[in-house]
């Protein structure tokens, strides 16, 4: 599952960055996000990035960008609502 099919509140794990670019690799890398890293998708509307949560982080990732993240999702909140 990539991370622009999932919906706001949507709890996930990030399995691989597909076809990212290794200098967004990089930049994932440098605020704490790798393979494995958990997060939650804050807001997604029709237009616009995409805002997620890491580790009490809030970081916008574009939905280009998003179309090439696979993760896996999960059923529990974990941030809180």
């Amino acid at each position: 599952m990539k991370l622009i099919e999932l919906n706001k509140h949507d709890v996930f794990k990030i399995v691989d960055f597909g076809e990212v670019c290794d200098n967004m690799k990089q930049r994932f890398q440098a605020m704490g996000i790798q393979k494995k890293s958990m997060g939650q998708v804050l807001h997604k509307g029709f237009f616009g990035p995409i805002e997620i949560e890491f580790n009490n982080s809030k970081i916008a990732i574009g939905r280009k960008m998003a179309k090439k993240i696979e993760v896996k999702k999960y059923e529990c909140p974990l941030f809180g609502e």
